[in-house]
């Protein structure tokens, strides 16, 4: 009787730790995954902002005539307007921890296609690594239906 008392006893307790681990482990990692995921994919999403604006600027200007400046209006804050004369010769690329590198059109291009392809990649190894966490969750959990005499 004391037997399959403590059998009972010890697997409650190897439960618990499974469920504990997937908790307190597997799920804090899945969500710093997701969270990291999110934060590259707003990335790309601005790098494919800052393509169409170069792509448009670069159309406007070539709709205007030789040597006219582009005019624009530009928010400098509180929905206040300035008009501007854009020059679409050169644009300012953030490169990152706030520095900034006077780019031409082709060279923005350049460094926004290779900034996506590397983000791209990334991402694609966090989803990854998601994967793997999921599958590890799934194994975890069949592992508490297996020890519980569920399966």
């Amino acid at each position: 009787m004391s037997s399959s008392s403590s059998q009972l006893q010890s697997g409650e307790q190897r439960v618990a730790k499974f469920e504990t681990f997937i908790n307190d482990v597997l799920k804090d990692s899945l969500k710093q995954i997701s969270a990291a995921l999110d934060v590259i994919n707003d990335q790309i999403s601005e790098l494919e902002d800052v393509r169409n604006t170069v792509d448009t600027m670069s159309q406007l200007a070539g709709e205007l005539p030789a040597g006219k400046p582009l005019k624009t209006r530009v928010n400098v804050g509180c929905d206040f307007f300035m008009q501007a004369n854009a020059d679409v010769r050169t644009f300012l690329v953030c490169v990152g921890l706030g520095c900034y590198v006077e780019y031409t059109r082709d060279e923005t291009l350049a460094h926004v296609r290779v900034r996506t392809k590397l983000l791209k990649e990334r991402a694609d190894d966090l989803r990854d690594q998601g994967a793997r966490v999921r599958a590890q969750i799934t194994l975890a959990l069949h592992c508490i239906q297996a020890e519980q005499g569920l399966l």
